[in-house]
């Protein structure tokens, strides 16, 4: 089969239509709610005798809450019906848009007020249904896209409203521009918003501006210091010119002042950086505007004058600060090149003086902000080669004055992230080496000099990273011992002093380490216990600083981690409530700055989570619509960055996901496109990095989802999709001989019986093809489930009776 990509669903969401009708006209309503589905909308209709338990009329709130469009089905009984013209009451009041459609004629003096002004739609003909549902659905589509928004501002001012106004749930842009242009585009003849919905906005409006005040008076204040003194400095620089008489002793004072202008400016940027690092409130579109205009007068001021080389460096040393936090809200593409810039700056600086071991230290530095750039986009070759680079530098330097602390702590901490790549690639052997050698220059430092919280820290993290390799080669014990050491020292670390949240994070951690090991082994009671007390730290952490990003996504973590464990304890209920506690976080960062790609990320993956548990649940159509609104997030991703090869992979996740579920339901042609779609990315990711093992695992994962697919299309008597799945298969990995099994019976069932005798006898004689089967008994077992499917063919008992009496 052709291993084009499936094509992704259509995600634009269905309009909702509530029906509101009177008991008696229950057949008609049925009918109509069949007719509006078929046209492509979303009916919500109240049955009261299916939810007799639930609060009646809460329920009947929220529905026309979330309705676009009511339909009032006008008859005698429904407007003689204290419910149905309450119903039309709460509607009215949220300026919900009305749809009055005739069952069965009544007067027009007792039809609602808000109803008569309208035009009708006469339903009273059924000889004539299907032509009225058209001219209904024609009606409904009118303004839909406005009419849509008009629910979701709604039902957005509605909670905010319920939350008691709280300014953590107002609009932020891009969505808040997007609200304003909606209200100043109202189409003729559609509902005004409501109020309350206007009041939200514009609450909305002025919490933005707030913050935009707040955030540029910090910014203007640096950039007039740094204006004025550039100001200064080119019109002391004129009066210098004009003044020859007294010429050196006024360019020399110009020259000090841009001197302290450009200084400034590097100081402004490197500032900026670290202060937007982890902020929630901020777009990243904001903060890189903000960055690239202090950067913009940074380079001008350095193309104005005599620049010394303490200048360049201090404005390497901002770029890289800079790229650093592009690269924590997910801008990789601007982090490279400020981080690339930075590098160039040193590589001429060292070429000029190449014995500058601070012009090496800070290179190595750009060096190694260059390799968190490719880790984090996937290209892990790329990320081994700029580790192993500051590596050279860094040995070279600690070796030139072995007694230089700060050199040592620096080669541990290369070494360590050459050892990160490795074990994201699965050399679990090279990255074990890597981390001992860390680890053994930080336990010299930590002995040499036992005050030092900084150095134990390290070595608290060079035990964490021994442990995850440790863990991944199975030897679960020595984790465990690791973790428990990384534990010990973080603990110590914490009550010397609780007020430092670093390091209450850091123990954190340790928690969650144990707590993954403790999973691993089955404890599953000591393990929840673990997580449990990490989660309590991050709870506080969250509480004490609600405006760090950071201490939110520590925090969802820790809620997947409790909802692991109780999903592994069989309590699906108690883990689907974890795991929408991580997403209500994940869409409250995410819904801050739809353009954070981090924050992005996250939230496809907290619905993925809640899909898994949806699917555990039997709830299919649940699952499938979480699992494909982490796809449409992933795929924006993937397309806003296409050479991101971990969004790559993620997208891949998802697309096995949907199949899961769409295998499950039964829909084995849609779940065999969704796992083609994954197929297709992951072997370019392998094509890209053919010694990554991670890559390799990830396509023979799939590779077995659709061989497995080509025996289950076969059961249900598809036989040219099952050969077609086979030989795409096989096409990939021919080495895999289970794969032709199946090629062999669809040969057979479509009637080319000499191909597929031939494909049998073929392999007669292989003794380990999969799970330690050989050939002879693997079809054998194959034969018993297609005759259990009612599928029989003559080649089939020969084949049987030749493998029978080979032995």
């Amino acid at each position: 089969m052709a291993a084009d990509a499936a094509h992704a669903p259509d995600h634009q969401p269905k309009a909702k239509i509530f029906i509101s009708y009177s008991r008696k006209d229950m057949a008609f309503a049925d009918r109509l709610e069949a007719a509006l589905k078929a046209r492509g909308f979303e009916p919500l209709i109240d049955r009261t005798e299916i939810y007799a338990f639930e609060d009646w009329w809460k329920r009947i709130e929220a529905l026309i809450g979330r309705a676009d469009t009511v339909v009032f089905v006008l008859s005698p009984d429904s407007v003689a019906s204290d419910v149905a013209l309450k119903e039309v009451g709460h509607a009215a009041s949220l300026n919900k848009r009305f749809a009055p459609i005739v069952c069965r004629r009544t007067d027009d003096d007792v039809v609602p007020e808000a109803l008569r002004k309208l035009n009708f739609i006469f339903f009273d003909d059924l000889a004539r249904f299907e032509a009225s549902a058209d001219q209904l659905a024609e009606a409904l589509q009118t303004d839909i896209g406005w009419v849509r928004q008009h629910t979701e501002y709604g039902e957005a001012a509605h909670r905010w409203a319920a939350v008691g106004r709280k300014s953590g749930v107002l609009l932020r842009s891009p969505v808040l521009e997007e609200a304003e242009r909606w209200i100043a585009s109202r189409p003729r003849g559609a509902p005004e918003p409501t109020a309350e919905t206007q009041a939200f906005v514009a609450e909305s409006r002025r919490g933005a501006s707030r913050r935009r005040n707040i955030l540029t008076s910090s910014l203007g204040t640096g950039l007039v210091v740094a204006l004025v003194l550039a100001g200064l400095a080119f019109w002391q620089r004129e009066v210098a010119d004009q003044q020859r008489q007294i010429a050196e002793q006024q360019r020399k004072r110009a020259e000090d002042t841009l001197a302290a202008a450009t200084r400034t400016a590097n100081s402004l940027v490197y500032d900026l950086a670290q202060r937007f690092r982890d902020a929630v409130g901020i777009p990243e579109s904001l903060v890189k505007d903000i960055l690239d205009r202090a950067r913009a007068l940074q380079d001008q001021l350095i193309k104005s004058g005599q620049v010394t080389p303490d200048l360049q460096r201090s404005e390497a040393a901002a770029l890289i600060e800079t790229a650093d936090t592009l690269l924590a809200i997910g801008n990789t593409k601007g982090a490279l090149s400020a981080v690339e810039q930075a590098r160039q700056i040193m590589v001429v600086l060292l070429a000029a003086n190449p014995g500058s071991t601070d012009y090496q230290m800070v290179l190595s530095g750009a060096d190694e902000k260059i390799g968190d750039v490719q880790a984090a986009q996937g290209d892990l070759a790329g990320a081994l080669k700029s580790y192993q680079s500051i590596v050279v530098i860094r040995e070279r330097l600690a070796q030139s004055d072995p007694g230089n602390a700060d050199w040592q702590a620096r080669l541990s901490l290369a070494y360590a992230k050459v050892g990160d790549v490795q074990d994201a690639r699965g050399d679990l052997a090279a990255a074990l080496a890597s981390y001992q050698t860390a680890f053994v220059i930080l336990d010299r430092l930590a002995k040499s000099n036992p005050g030092n919280a900084d150095w134990h820290r390290d070595l608290s993290v060079s035990y964490e990273k021994l442990g995850n390799v440790q863990a991944a080669e199975g030897d679960l014990a020595a984790a465990l011992k690791s973790y428990q050491a990384n534990l010990a020292i973080n603990e110590q670390l914490a009550q010397s002093d609780p007020g430092n949240a670093g390091w209450q994070r850091d123990l954190s951690v340790s928690y969650n380490k144990i707590g993954h090991v403790q999973q691993t082994q089955g404890d599953l009671v000591a393990s929840l216990k673990s997580y449990q007390a990490s989660l309590a730290i991050r709870e506080r952490l969250a509480q004490s600083d609600p405006g760090n990003a950071d201490w939110q996504r520590n925090l969802t973590v820790s809620y997947d981690n409790v909802g692991d464990v109780q999903m592994a304890q069989g309590n699906v209920e108690a883990a689907l409530k974890s795991y929408q506690a991580d997403l209500a976080i994940a869409e409250r960062l995410a819904q801050s700055d739809p353009s954070n790609a981090g924050w992005q990320r996250d939230l496809s993956v907290s619905y993925e989570k809640v899909g898994d548990v949806q699917a555990a649940q039997g709830d299919l159509a649940a699952a499938l619509k979480s699992h494909q609104a982490s796809l449409v997030i992933r795929e924006r991703l993937v397309q806003s960055d296409p050479g991101n090869g971990g969004w790559q992979r993620d997208l891949s996740v998802s697309y096995n996901k949907v199949g899961d579920v769409q295998h499950t339901q039964g829909d084995l042609r849609g779940a065999l496109k969704s796992y083609q779609a994954s197929l297709a990315i992951r072997q370019r990711l392998t094509q890209s990095d053919p010694n990554n093992a991670g890559w390799k695992r990830d396509l023979n994962y799939v590779i077995s989802k659709i061989g497995g697919m080509a025996f289950y299309l076969l059961l249900a008597h598809d036989f040219a999709d099952a050969l077609q799945a086979a030989d795409q298969t096989i096409s990939v990995a021919p080495d895999q001989i289970w794969l032709y099994t199946n090629r062999a019976h669809a040969l057979m069932f479509l009637g080319r019986a000499d191909e597929a005798r031939a494909l049998y006898l073929k392999y007669r004689d292989e003794k380990n093809v999969q799970d330690g089967k050989s050939w002879p008994i693997i079809i054998l077992q194959d034969f018993a489930e297609l005759h259990k499917a009612g599928l029989r063919n003559p080649l089939m008992e020969e084949i049987q009776k030749d493998f029978r009496s080979a032995g």
